[in-house]
């Protein structure tokens, strides 16, 4: 590898896991709704640009075997450690290959989905040009190109921290040190005040904890990297359009609604829809939205942006929402709290709604076709929640719209497949190669719906690396026992030392095993 080719994250290696909304599910979801005809998940051609070392592209080839991937990134050690990683799991339809993009052909072939997550902002000008050019020269007739990239005006404040970090850090040459000086200087102005009600204090507290929540790698090589360049909404359509590029729409599509927002901003939304861009501007100004996952496509493809909610009917349903409390309320008249990740929260009385929540929290991680979905929700909402539908109800109607608006606050997912993993504990687990050759080095593997899943100790990371689909629970235990014997793995105790007692290790693994079997299946390990 020439010495020209060496990055910073050659040198700082940058946290790699599967990223949920690149996934071809994803992005055929979202062109699907839109009007579009995008190639099946299952049998698609998928190029991802800074694919750094392939784990998301690797995440994605073990659940679709008949697909093709192929990454490229400049950090030649990356390609190294992911065409290793490879090759140990067999993975035959991910190809990774170390490429300057300025040297790449905009016509680098033809490919239903090209994914750029985490390179738009870090790069300068001529790259970002490159990667559009490469988007519009090698996406199909119907095919999806999906650009990450932290946008304005909400990045403005973290250009004034990196400002004031690369003025702290500017004796520092060691990168561990800048990542350290740099959390440094965000606890001592988070503290330097006694009262804590000043907005600047409040913030300058929150991006603090932010920061300190992240792997230091990842704020190293995001808001400390050398190029870092937000922009605006509409600066950035500027330049697709300058490469004949369209937007379709944002990969969340709860983004792009106005949660929230007072009567008057809605209605100036509404004035505007016609100018998709405009709107999503000044959606961006109203909410200070700092951070993108902006998908385009050609020009010519016609598009429908007058989605009716009747169109879940064809879709498969799950939840991104959990119970606020861990058990239903069966009255029949009680309120419950049902809220996600992403900051999307419902507090309902609707006895179809607390079921459909439920249901779906339970037969996780199924992904439920809405005509099933309704006969499992009616049937659980007359058992358990006094349901009794009025003489002239049309309960199918009454879940469309009920499904509708809770996928817009970012409640439900919806997707064109079923998904690939297993719904209940088998006799013989199978994780996938992926997971167990992680489960091996890590305590986070991918999951089989492209999230990951965090492994709570030693015992969880062993069963889940000897979950080949050959051992039933007896042989789990047994020769989980046999690993720790070897130390290839340690078992701590309560003072830190290891067991060595294989009795007490015995024990232990007996009383892990069902519940992360369970925990497993529920997350979406195992494969089907």
């Amino acid at each position: 590898m020439a010495d020209s080719h060496m990055t910073s994250y050659d040198e700082v290696i940058y946290p790699s896991f599967p990223i949920y909304y690149t996934h071809p599910d994803r992005l055929a979801t979202m062109a699907a709704l839109f009007g579009m005809k995008p190639a099946p998940p299952e049998k698609c051609r998928v190029l991802e640009l800074g694919c750094f070392d392939g784990v998301n592209l690797a995440a994605m080839g073990v659940v679709l075997p008949q697909s093709e991937f192929v990454g490229v990134d400049l950090a030649g050690t990356a390609i190294v450690r992911g065409n290793a990683l490879l090759n140990d799991i067999g993975l035959k339809n991910v190809t990774l290959r170390q490429a300057d993009l300025m040297e790449m052909a905009p016509n680098y072939g033809e490919f239903d989905y090209i994914i750029a997550h985490g390179v738009f902002t870090w790069v300068p000008q001529p790259v970002c040009d490159q990667i559009l050019a490469i988007c519009k020269g090698s996406l199909a007739p119907q095919g999806v190109a999906y650009i990450s990239y932290n946008t304005l005006p909400g990045c403005h404040s973290r250009l004034m921290l990196r400002e004031m970090i690369s003025y702290h850090n500017q004796d520092f040459h060691d990168p561990q040190k800048k990542m350290q000086q740099a959390l440094t200087l965000l606890k001592l102005l988070s503290n330097a005040q006694v009262k804590g009600s000043d907005p600047y204090v409040q913030f300058i507290r929150g991006e603090y904890e932010r920061w300190g929540a992240r792997p230091p790698e990842a704020f190293y090589h995001d808001e400390l990297a050398e190029t870092f360049t937000p922009l605006y909404f509409h600066q950035f359509m500027e330049q697709a359009r300058r490469h004949d590029l369209q937007f379709l729409s944002e990969t969340d599509y709860f983004d792009m609604i106005p949660r929230g927002f007072s009567t008057n901003a809605v209605e100036v939304l509404d004035r505007i829809k016609d100018d998709i861009v405009l709107r999503e501007q000044y959606l961006d100004f109203m909410r200070g939205r700092y951070f993108r996952k902006t998908l385009l496509c050609h020009p010519e493809v016609p598009l429908n942006r007058s989605i009716q909610p009747d169109c879940v009917r064809s879709y498969y349903v799950s939840t991104m929402a959990s119970p606020e409390s861990p058990t239903p309320n069966l009255d029949p008249g009680a309120k419950e709290t049902f809220e996600s990740k992403q900051g999307g929260k419902i507090i309902t009385a609707d006895p179809l709604g607390r079921a459909m929540f439920w249901c779906l929290g339970e037969t996780a991680p199924e992904r439920m076709a809405f005509p099933r979905l309704v006969e499992e929700v009616e049937l659980r909402a007359r058992r358990q929640f006094g349901f009794i539908p009025k003489p002239d109800q049309d309960v199918t109607a009454d879940m469309v719209d009920f499904v509708w608006a809770v996928y817009g606050a970012g409640l439900v997912d919806l997707h064109l497949s079923p998904g690939p993993f297993a719904l209940q504990v088998s006799d013989k687990p199978l994780a996938s190669p992926l997971a167990r050759w992680q489960a091996r080095r890590s305590d986070v593997v991918a999951t089989l719906h492209h999230r990951t899943f965090k492994l709570g100790n030693t015992i969880h990371r062993g069963l889940l690396a000897l979950c080949d689909g050959s051992r039933d629970r007896g042989a789990l235990h047994a020769d989980l026992v046999k690993v720790f014997e070897s130390r290839a793995l340690d078992l701590i105790d309560e003072e830190g030392n290891p067991v060595t007692d294989m009795a007490l290790v015995g024990r232990a693994i007996d009383e892990e095993l069902e519940d992360f079997l369970k925990k497993a299946t529920q997350s979406a390990v195992f494969m089907a």
